[in-house]
């Protein structure tokens, strides 16, 4: 079995190469799997489903996502806004594990 090289994963889109075309493995951009030429809407999923990251749609106000623009400057204005959003959730789970331990502590001291 072949293992596969990692030297070209990513997790945050900004790491990603910049797209040349080399990367494709058909001369006329053909999706293939295992070497085989497979429908342009399986080669699509098969793609999305590898970013690791969900597609949505949201509404943002203009001042909060000017916010986010201006701080990350020309490009990564998604990634800071995930960023912030796993730390906001990161955060509060940790506070949630202090408050548990907190309690603990004063229960043991009763």
């Amino acid at each position: 079995m072949k293992s596969k090289s990692t030297s070209n994963v990513w997790l945050d889109e900004d790491d990603a190469e910049e797209l040349t075309g080399k990367e494709l493995d058909h001369p006329e951009g053909r999706w293939l799997q295992d070497g085989q030429p497979i429908e342009t809407r399986k080669g699509q999923a098969a793609f999305r489903a590898r970013l690791r990251k969900k597609q949505v749609n949201m509404l943002i106000d203009p001042d909060i996502l000017d916010y986010f623009r201006q701080k990350a400057g020309q490009r990564g204005y998604q990634t800071l806004i995930n960023r912030t959003l796993r730390e906001s959730m990161e955060r509060e789970s940790l506070l949630d594990a202090v408050r548990k331990v907190v309690r603990e502590e004063l229960h043991h001291t009763d």
